[in-house]
C-alpha cells in the first residue's frame, strides 16, 4: 500500500512540474553564422547578446568571419542584421565578440582578440548598428590584447575588461567610459599582475 502511494505522489509531482513548465519559444535569426569552432559560443564569453531598453542586440560572426550585428524589439520576432566591415579571425575561438549599449543608447564592440592590437568600434548614434572606424581606448597598453568584457554600470557608464600580455603574463586591465563626456579613462593597471610567471 505504501508503494502505491508513494509511486502516485511521484507521479502527480511530475504532472504539476510539467503544467509549470514554460515552452521554449526558439526563433532562428541567421543561417550563416560561422560554424567551424566555438569562436561564437565560447564559454568566457560576454555579453553575445544585451539589451538596452526595448531593444536587443546581438553579435556574431558569419561564415566569411564578418562581425555582425542584429537588433530586435523585445516582444517581435524579426531581426534587423547588419554586416560589418570588421574581419576578426573566426578560426581562433579565443578571438570572442563582446558588445555592450551604453547609457546613451550607443552600441559598443570589441572583436578578434587574441594577444593583439585592440579591435574596437562604436556606433555612429544611438540605436544604430552602423559602427564607426576603429578607436583607441587609452592609447597605451592596447597592443596584446584578450578576453574583451563589457560591463554597464548603474548610471550608464561602461567597463572595459582585458587581459593584457599573452598567458602567464599578463595583467587584468580596467577601463571606464563615461558617457557624459564620451571618453575612456583607465580605472586599473593591473588588478592582477601575471608577474611573468604561471
Amino acid at each position: 500500500m505504501n508503494r502505491k502511494i508513494a509511486i502516485c505522489l511521484v507521479l502527480l509531482s511530475l504532472f504539476a512540474i510539467t503544467a509549470f513548465a514554460q515552452n521554449a519559444n526558439l526563433h532562428t535569426v541567421a543561417t550563416n553564422g560561422w560554424a567551424n569552432n566555438s569562436v561564437n559560443t565560447v564559454i568566457f564569453r560576454k555579453n553575445a547578446l544585451t539589451s538596452y531598453k526595448d531593444i536587443q542586440y546581438i553579435a556574431y560572426y558569419d561564415d566569411e568571419q564578418f562581425v555582425v550585428l542584429g537588433k530586435r524589439k523585445i516582444k517581435t520576432q524579426k531581426w534587423e542584421l547588419l554586416r560589418t566591415k570588421y574581419k576578426g579571425d573566426a578560426s581562433d575561438a579565443h578571438k570572442s565578440i563582446s558588445i555592450m549599449v551604453d547609457g546613451a543608447g550607443i552600441l559598443h564592440l570589441a572583436w578578434g582578440q587574441h594577444n593583439n592590437k585592440l579591435n574596437y568600434a562604436k556606433a555612429i548614434k544611438a540605436g544604430s548598428l552602423e559602427m564607426g572606424e576603429k578607436l583607441g581606448m587609452i592609447g597605451e597598453k592596447e597592443n596584446k590584447v584578450s578576453y574583451p568584457e563589457f560591463y554597464k554600470l548603474a548610471n550608464g557608464d561602461v567597463l572595459f575588461f582585458y587581459r593584457d600580455g599573452g598567458s602567464g603574463n599578463g595583467n587584468l586591465m580596467i577601463n571606464r567610459y563615461q558617457t557624459k563626456t564620451q571618453k575612456w579613462i583607465r580605472v586599473q593597471d593591473n588588478l592582477i599582475d601575471g608577474e611573468g610567471k604561471r
